[in-house]
């Protein structure tokens, strides 16, 4: 009974909210929202040559706002916060969400940093901010795609004072007072930034994977030595690549410093002259600025920059993010042994180890180069004159130079004997293939020469010859193995053909007698 009767009243108490809320959503729509008259005036403005400065879709998108949203326009407007037309058109023109737009539309800062009738050019945000001569990071969509605004941390955050209030202009102590030395001298963004990306508590609120030791790792770099000890205030920072109001996350495309796009942000520094001027690399001479340039040219380069192969190396996976630094001589190798960890552990093993550290020479770069480095060739192990491996060893080698030779023209040899073999069965196994037989045996060895020659090429970093022989030596089996197997193959078409051929004379023997017994027929029938 009891159970009934709680039913009984859990029902009436929903009628009674739902009928609640039916009475407010009518009482809502029985009182519409009418714009005041200065809201009223600036979307009805007109330009200079009598046409509407808000459209129909901006006047849409305004019409279709909840009435809370349309106050908010209203106060601003009555405020002064937005005073121009042309400012309300391109708020309105964003189609925000309503609650992005809200948090718009009581950002005063943001208002009044995007009315023309406040500010100048360096300072008013805009949509088009060349149109308006304001700088480029003055743009208002970047502004609100930020990865600050998005976890509601708005300018306030970073300038200070209070965007509900008067705006005071409190700027933070880290800031200098005035903007031209701000400008000239940016040490103190780093310490800037630092305040809040160096505080784990903090950070773990928002995302508690990302790491909270940048700021220490800069103060080590290269970049951070150069600005923090005013060697050069044009070295890197936080902004430089990471940009101002427009900062993306890190795996955004839209990020300036997402895989695809890193290269170019580095090389808007290394590339530039003006910019490198004065920067030295360890032996004394003038830092070069054609990275980039090589780069693109690059097998790394073309796979990230062309094929969009976000695992191919850029920038930073050889030099680093924060900790940015030119790549020692000792570190060369170990950082390309992150991809290429074979061919390093071979390296390790070689007589070639000991040499390159006599001769303090970086292993893979000596070789590979570093950033224009282009795709592997077997032509790399020519012994004529002029060739990589011959100028090397004519020059260090000494009395080993023959030997050493004859070790790098037997790795060319073999290695391009089972190149030309994998080209020339394939062709081989087409023809068969043409032809009706079963090509299904070659195909299967076919591909274990393949294995066998990526082995091979692998292998030559032991710079050992009976070490390269054991792995070349199945590459070889096999190719001997191909050539039985497409002999067979032929001797079977050959077989085939003959029994086609017999099999043919001998349906035209019949077909002949066949015929001859037809005309006797036919000739006995005449007679009778």
């Amino acid at each position: 009974m009891r159970t009934r009767q709680l039913l009984m009243a859990i029902l009436a108490a929903s009628i009674l909210i739902s009928s609640s809320w039916s009475q407010a959503e009518t009482t809502d729509s029985e009182q519409p929202f009418t714009a005041p008259e200065g809201l009223q005036k600036l979307l009805s403005s007109v330009d200079d040559k009598g046409a509407a400065v808000i459209g129909e879709e901006g006047k849409a998108y305004f019409e279709g706002l909840p009435s809370h949203a349309k106050r908010l326009f209203g106060e601003a407007v009555a405020n002064e916060y937005i005073g121009a037309a042309t400012q309300l058109r391109d708020l309105l023109s964003l189609e925000l969400n309503t609650s992005k737009l809200e948090a718009v539309l009581t950002n005063n800062c943001l208002l009044c940093h995007s009315n023309p009738a406040y500010q100048d050019s360096p300072t008013l945000f805009s949509l088009d901010p060349a149109a308006v001569k304001s700088p480029p990071y003055m743009d208002l969509k970047l502004l609100l795609n930020d990865v600050h605004m998005r976890h509601k941390l708005a300018c306030a955050g970073c300038h200070g004072g209070d965007p509900t209030g008067n705006m005071a202009h409190e700027h933070p102590a880290e800031w200098p007072a005035d903007h031209d030395e701000r400008v000239a001298d940016p040490k103190w963004v780093p310490q800037f930034c630092g305040r809040c990306h160096s505080d784990t508590k903090l950070m773990g609120q928002f995302n508690p994977s990302l790491p909270t030791d940048q700021l220490d790792k800069y103060k080590s770099s290269h970049h951070g030595r150069a600005l923090l000890e005013g060697r050069n205030p044009r070295a890197a920072q936080c902004v430089s690549c990471h940009g101002v109001h427009g900062i993306q996350a890190a795996n955004s495309p839209a990020s300036s410093v997402y895989s695809k796009r890193i290269p170019a942000t580095c090389g808007k520094c290394h590339g530039d002259p003006k910019v490198m001027a004065g920067v030295k690399v360890r032996d004394g001479s003038p830092i070069p600025t054609d990275q980039y340039e090589q780069y693109k040219t690059s097998v790394h380069g073309k796979a990230l920059l062309e094929r969009g192969d976000v695992g191919a190396p850029a920038c930073n996976d050889c030099h680093g993010n924060h900790a940015a630094a030119p790549a020692e001589v000792s570190s060369v190798a170990q950082i390309c042994r992150t991809c290429h960890a074979r061919n390093g552990a071979l390296f390790d093993g070689s007589r070639h180890k000991e040499s390159f550290e006599e001769n303090g020479w970086p292993e893979c770069e000596r070789c590979h180069g570093n950033h224009a480095i282009s795709k592997t060739s077997d032509a790399m192990l020519e012994t004529s004159k002029g060739s990589l491996c011959a100028d090397c060893h004519d020059k260090y080698a000494g009395e080993k130079a023959a030997t050493c030779k004859a070790t790098a023209a037997h790795f060319h040899d073999t290695i391009v004997g089972m190149a030309e073999a994998t080209v020339d069965f394939k062709e081989i196994t087409l023809d068969l293939a043409e032809r009706g037989l079963d090509i299904e045996p070659i195909d299967d060895e076919r591909r274990n020469l393949d294995d066998a020659l990526k082995q091979s090429r692998s292998q030559i970093h032991s710079f050992d010859r009976s070490d390269f022989d054991e792995v070349a030596k199945p590459g070889i089996e096999t190719m001997d193995k191909m050539e039985s197997l497409v002999e067979a193959a032929e001797q079977d078409y050959g077989q085939r053909r003959n029994g086609l051929l017999v099999a043919a004379g001998i349906l035209a023997l019949l077909s002949l007698t066949l015929w001859l017994k037809i005309r006797a027929m036919e000739r006995d029938q005449r007679k009778s």
